[in-house]
């Protein structure tokens, strides 16, 4: 291909629309603000066989950190830095979400006989959680990943002892072909489905060495 030198205000023209279609200067794809809504949504399938007698679970609100407690998904982009992913957003409050997703995977365990959300409901136990880290990594120095951090304390209902019965924190990284918002909300899908099963496996040995 031979490359001639282009003059005059048409040619300024005509550079201009190649350079568009070559380089996709104003494309749809790169100044597309159509929102999108996304969930993640986990399902532990199969509902236990035997359930519990009698140890009513209320579940508190999930608490998300102040950082990803929007709506907009957030990417990480350095060690202190983090960015919002504009126009791509989850479909409810992540608090809604994940107390949804928590509620629906416990109440399958048998290892409650109720998950209740109404703190009104006489309960046996309360759990509290906190989602501490909820971001796509995308760091230059770092692979591509998808991370969930949450925090778990089983209390006693009793307000007079309102002791501490079980907890733990639990950190989940999936490796993702690249940070982009889908690829993200699928490692969590991935990362939350690992993570309330870990925790069911714990809190099922909890209960299973728990003096009656």
């Amino acid at each position: 291909m031979s490359i001639k030198a282009i003059s005059g205000r048409a040619g300024i023209i005509i550079l201009l629309v190649l350079l568009s279609g070559c380089l996709g200067l104003g494309s749809k794809k790169d100044n597309d603000n159509t929102p999108h809504y996304y969930v993640v949504d986990v399902d532990r399938g199969a509902v236990a066989s035997q359930f519990v007698a009698d140890r009513v679970l209320y579940l508190k609100p999930v608490k998300i950190t102040s950082h990803f407690r929007g709506k907009t998904i957030v990417f990480r982009i350095g060690d202190n830095e983090y960015q919002e992913q504009k126009s791509h957003q989850f479909f409810s409050e992540p608090q809604e979400m994940m107390t949804e997703q928590l509620k629906r995977w416990l109440q399958k365990t048998g290892l409650f006989s109720q998950v209740v959300v109404d703190e009104d409901i006489p309960a046996d136990m309360v759990l509290e959680t906190a989602v501490t880290a909820l971001y796509g990594d995308a760091r230059e120095q770092f692979s591509p990943q998808s991370v969930l951090e949450m925090q778990f304390f089983l209390l006693d209902a009793d307000q007079n002892k309102m002791q501490a019965l079980f907890q733990t924190g639990l950190n989940v990284e999936v490796d993702i072909a690249e940070t982009t918002p889908p690829n993200v909300v699928k490692g969590w899908k991935q990362g939350l489905e690992e993570l309330l099963a870990t925790v069911e496996d714990d809190l099922s040995d909890y209960f299973s060495k728990r003096k009656p």
